[in-house]
């Protein structure tokens, strides 16, 4: 009996010892002290540098075309800008009848209301479809109504990176600060923009948005939405839809312009009553030069 109680009173011994252990691990010892250096604040500049996210035109061959009402000062001012933007970007310019950049040339600045023309300033883009991928400029025009007072086309540069969607920043070393002065520079980020969103090739970019279908019996019902995300109107469209393995029928949806989307509904289509999967395809067989081909193809599962 008297073993069995000095074995207790040293476990209990052992149990007390491990608490108070513990209780002096945990004991604050020095206090935590913090201490920050002084720091300069960062100069953030700009560089969300569009109005609108992935601004660019259709191509990167953009066409222009000068007024006639343009001096020689000024036609040479714009042709050098565009010279500056072809030897930096990948962009090339040229002149045509039906262009996408209307530039014009006049002594007075625009009235109030010739201005709301323009997403910004005396120029930028004037039509834009929004495609979900890309903020998709059609149609842009520039006024130059201001003297060039320094060597190289600071307003007509600075106009004509307006047209292609760039917005001002706060950098006032930048051919977008708002206030031009002679020695203000195209940002290098302006130029890596710019090769970014133009090297993606000119071209459609189908997409199935929305799908859903009911089969009854023998029959099958849905509703299908197409979209074109591209670039480029995609035309002679064609969806397929095969059950299981079975090509049941093609559907013309002709021509998808960019930015848009057709709906189609179709009703009591014939199909295989064993069939367990519907697949549709647009562009099945790969017609169409697309952006990209991985969201020509959905696939439901029928109950």
């Amino acid at each position: 009996m008297k073993i069995l109680s000095t074995l207790i009173l040293l476990i209990l011994l052992g149990v007390l010892g491990f608490l108070l252990y513990q209780v002096y691990l945990n004991l604050p010892t020095n206090p935590i002290s913090e201490e920050f250096s002084g720091e300069t604040p960062k100069q953030v500049l700009s560089t969300s540098s569009q109005f609108y996210p992935n601004m660019r035109f259709k191509d990167s061959k953009i066409s222009y075309k000068i007024e006639s009402l343009c001096d020689d000062k000024r036609h040479s001012e714009i042709i050098q800008a565009i010279s500056i933007l072809e030897e930096k970007t990948i962009l090339s310019f040229y002149p045509s009848n039906n262009p996408e950049i209307i530039i014009l040339c006049s002594e007075l600045a625009p009235e109030p209301e010739i201005k709301n023309h323009f997403v910004a300033g005396e120029g930028g883009p004037t039509e834009i479809v929004n495609t979900t991928l890309y903020s998709v400029i059609l149609a842009g025009k520039i006024s130059l109504f201001r003297s060039e007072t320094c060597k190289t086309p600071q307003i007509a540069l600075h106009e004509m990176l307006h047209v292609l969607g760039f917005d001002h920043n706060n950098n006032p070393s930048s051919i977008l600060y708002p206030t031009t002065s002679c020695k203000q520079e195209l940002d290098k980020y302006i130029i890596e923009d710019i090769n970014r969103l133009y090297q993606t090739k000119s071209a459609p970019d189908l997409s199935i948005e929305k799908v859903s279908a009911v089969k009854s019996g023998r029959y099958l019902n849905f509703n299908i939405t197409t979209a074109n995300f591209g670039l480029q109107d995609a035309n002679n469209v064609v969806l397929t839809v095969i059950a299981d393995n079975q090509e049941i029928k093609e559907f013309e949806l002709n021509k998808i312009e960019v930015g848009t989307k057709k709906i189609l509904t179709v009703e009591n289509i014939q199909i295989p009553k064993s069939a367990t999967k519907i697949t549709f395809f647009t562009d099945k067989d790969n017609k169409i030069e697309e952006i990209s081909e991985e969201n020509n193809k959905a696939e439901l599962l029928l109950q």
